[in-house]
């Protein structure tokens, strides 16, 4: 394996639900490989790696496996702040034909001590036998690794390399100092790329490479073969575009940049949210500048609701992650199925934030075409002909009271509020197989209340609620 060069740290594209995005995933890893890129180092701090279930962690790598098909090295990302999970990611990882290389951060919130990071990385080296990378940024874990326990940590056979990402340029010649000439040091910041070459690092781990990898690769083998005029020119044409991937935390930049080139749609999962509009503008402005072909992503719909497909059919045929077939003049986050009208079902997350999906969301193709049959318009029956017998007496209207059905349809916590009178209710009361599906045994109706605002107050009142909606029959009576 010959790890050098330009290693993009790969986002992970997620659908207008918050669920894992295959096909954008796959079109991702093609087109990296395409443009020349290096390695692929998927699930790192790049790619919501946090808000990743491990099945969805795991579905990653094997996608980017499959797709890159052994034309270039898989760096996988395998870090927690558990030594005892970091142990398991990694043999997991290193199970996989076509991972080459391990990348593991220093385990973040717990702030070891020097020691406590060299045992945790030695733990792990001592159950694998695939290289490893450390990976030191302490802007986000609250540890540093300093250049002595590196020191140490090259001792370990099969530790044999650092992703450089404290920012501190003082400390990183420390380490090529203290380390062997044959460990691998790569930059994990975009902007001081050079510096690290220049000073006998491998390469660089790539936040940018995400938008322009022909010209990360480019610049950084420029900089290793000693071509440091083409070197100096790239980077300062695309240094403003490395520098604004970072106005706001990463991937949110990025991320924002691949959908205004259609590469993707513009989902995050909690905690992060989408851009301020200000932010947004000079992003786009630099982006343009840079060349790339970028539409205005401040259009795209934001994905705070997870609306019903019109044509829930439609969509259970469809494979899972497979995206809806755009206009060519259309970036990938437009979908080309209407979301039902706000003014007559809305789904509304229950936070202050903008833009986001539930956390670890995987729905399967049958769970959301039931929640669809949950949220659709049900027509209620015709009333009866006129009757014939004048003398014939009608039954006084039963009261209008409130239910709610609790359930974890598509993977969030959700509840939706109907009346008596609707005919979800009315079918559903007694566990119809579209609003109580056998495979979650927890949905359960509440009620009755006798107003609507008993009914929210109700709902607002339970614990661990994501999405709190209303039926139609709510507004169009």
């Amino acid at each position: 394996m010959n790890l050098r060069g330009c290693g993009t740290a790969l986002v992970t594209p997620f659908r207008q639900d918050g669920a894992l995005d295959e096909t954008a995933l796959r079109d991702l890893v093609t087109w990296q490989i395409e443009s020349g890129i290096d390695f692929l180092v998927p699930c790192g701090t790049t790619g919501e790696t946090p808000t990743l279930s491990r099945r969805e962690w795991l579905r990653v790598l094997e996608l980017t496996i499959e797709t890159a098909a052994g034309r270039v090295p898989i760096v996988a990302g395998a870090s927690s702040n558990c030594t005892r999970d970091a142990i398991e990611k990694a043999r997991t990882a290193a199970e996989r034909k076509g991972v080459d290389a391990i990348l593991t951060a220093s385990p973040y919130y717990n702030k070891p001590t020097q020691d406590g990071q060299y045992q945790h990385f030695r733990a792990i080296a001592q159950a694998v036998r695939k290289p490893i990378i450390v990976y030191n940024v302490p802007g986000r874990t609250g540890a540093n690794i300093e250049p002595a326990t590196l020191s140490n940590l090259a001792k370990i056979r099969n530790i044999v390399g650092v992703k450089e990402a404290s920012g501190n340029i003082s400390q990183i010649v420390q380490v090529f100092n203290a380390v062997p000439a044959s460990f691998l040091v790569f930059s994990g910041d975009d902007s001081i790329t050079l510096p690290i070459i220049a000073l006998g690092g491998a390469g660089v781990i790539s936040v940018a490479s995400n938008e322009i990898p022909h010209e990360m690769t480019e610049m950084t083998s420029a900089a290793l073969n000693n071509d440091w005029e083409s070197a100096r020119h790239i980077h300062r044409r695309y240094l403003p575009l490395m520098e604004a991937n970072f106005i706001e935390s990463n991937p949110v930049p990025v991320k924002a940049v691949l959908a205004m080139m259609g590469k993707l749609r513009e989902t995050y999962r909690l905690p992060l949210v989408r851009m301020k509009d200000e932010n947004r503008a000079k992003l786009q402005k630099i982006a343009a500048e840079a060349g790339l072909p970028t539409k205005a992503a401040a259009q795209e719909p934001a994905p705070r609701q997870v609306a019903p497909e019109s044509e829930p059919a439609a969509r259970t045929a469809a494979p899972e992650g497979a995206l809806p077939v755009a206009a060519e003049s259309e970036p990938r986050g437009e979908s080309t199925v209407p979301a039902a009208p706000a003014a007559n079902h809305e789904d509304v997350l229950d936070l202050e934030s903008e833009g986001e999906a539930p956390l670890d969301v995987a729905p399967a193709a049958e769970a959301r075409a039931a929640e669809a049959a949950e949220s659709a318009v049900q027509v209620e029956a015709p009333p009866a002909a006129h009757p014939t017998t004048p003398t014939k007496t009608v039954a006084p209207a039963e009261p209008i009271t409130f239910y709610l059905f609790e359930n974890w349809q598509a993977g969030p916590h959700k509840t939706v509020l109907h009346r008596s009178n609707c005919g979800i209710y009315r079918n559903g009361r007694g566990g119809s197989e579209k609003t109580e599906p056998a495979a979650d045994s927890r949905s359960r109706w509440h009620g009755p209340f006798s107003t609507i605002d008993e009914a929210r107050g109700a709902s607002r009142g339970m614990t661990g609620v994501l999405i709190r909606s209303e039926c139609k029959c709510i507004s169009s009576r």
